[in-house]
């Protein structure tokens, strides 16, 4: 009986270590592993400006003539 009691805490410890390990993985790809996209995350607490261009306008298409 004492060796079940044991597999259970040890899979407790198990889950919980696994999820702590998938987020310090999903912090460290955020903060180390996405400095050069465009709106890399900041633990600044300075306001970033960011500025958008408008879009361009849509490209004229010719409409082909009908052959005579």
């Amino acid at each position: 009986m004492r060796g079940r009691v044991g597999r259970v805490g040890d899979r407790a410890i198990g889950i919980i270590l696994g999820i702590v390990l998938g987020i310090v993985v999903i912090l460290l790809f955020l903060f180390l592993g996405s400095r050069s996209t465009i709106d890399a995350p900041s633990l600044s607490g300075s306001p970033t400006q960011t500025l958008t261009q408008p879009a361009a306008p849509p490209a004229k298409v010719s409409k082909a003539k009908p052959p005579q």
